[in-house]
């Protein structure tokens, strides 16, 4: 019988997975902004919470997760359409854009669910994303076997670029909560500037 190639030198690649999921687990919880109020087993019950309370209100956030649920039904819907019509053989960009996409995503739903902390510093959804894409990667090792007929120098690649680009999705969407910040925080700065003269007017 043949052994799994499990047990092959691709070994590396699982192993490796698994060991940056521990690492970036633990840059994320020493990062700045991260919920460290709420323990990890708890996040999805919190999530719940959230939704229970928020989509029924009518108002910009319940548009904020319909457009969260729009955007993931998009890139399930591009991974699976890709899948199935074989467009990853056909456009190797199509693996980027989705991992991407869905990095981003990813970061999105952590940034709804912890709103506060990720306003304050939004910088650890990118070690949170990169844990979360390389636990992906450990399960992809353990239960998928496309990378079966792969070369290892390929599934290293494929894994290394895999990550990179979700990790981009999760910093580009920081970067923008960051410049979202720092326009609120001007607006208000230039609010209370506004307050004080109009005060000195009417002294």
């Amino acid at each position: 019988m043949e052994s799994l190639p499990h047990f092959s030198p691709k070994l590396v690649v699982g192993a490796g997975s698994l060991l940056l999921t521990l690492v970036a687990t633990w840059a994320t919880t020493r990062t700045s902004g991260y919920p460290d109020h709420r323990s990890l087993p708890s996040w999805p019950r919190h999530l719940a919470v959230r939704l229970r309370r928020e989509l029924p209100r009518g108002d910009p956030l319940t548009g904020a997760w319909a457009a969260l649920a729009a955007w993931s039904l998009l890139v399930s819907g591009l991974h699976f359409g890709g899948v199935h019509y074989n467009v990853y053989t056909a456009l190797p960009w199509w693996d980027l854009m989705t991992h991407a996409m869905g990095g981003f995503g990813v970061a999105v739903l952590l940034a709804l669910t912890f709103r506060e902390s990720t306003l304050r510093s939004p910088t650890w959804l990118v070690a949170a994303v990169l844990a979360i894409g390389a636990g992906f990667e450990v399960y992809e090792f353990v239960f998928k076997t496309f990378w079966y007929h792969w070369s290892l120098e390929f599934y290293v690649e494929d894994t290394v670029i895999d990550l990179l680009v979700n990790t981009t999705g999760a910093a580009l969407f920081a970067a923008a909560t960051l410049l979202y910040r720092s326009r609120v925080d001007t607006r208000s700065l230039d609010g209370e500037r506004g307050d004080e003269s109009i005060g000195t007017d009417s002294d």
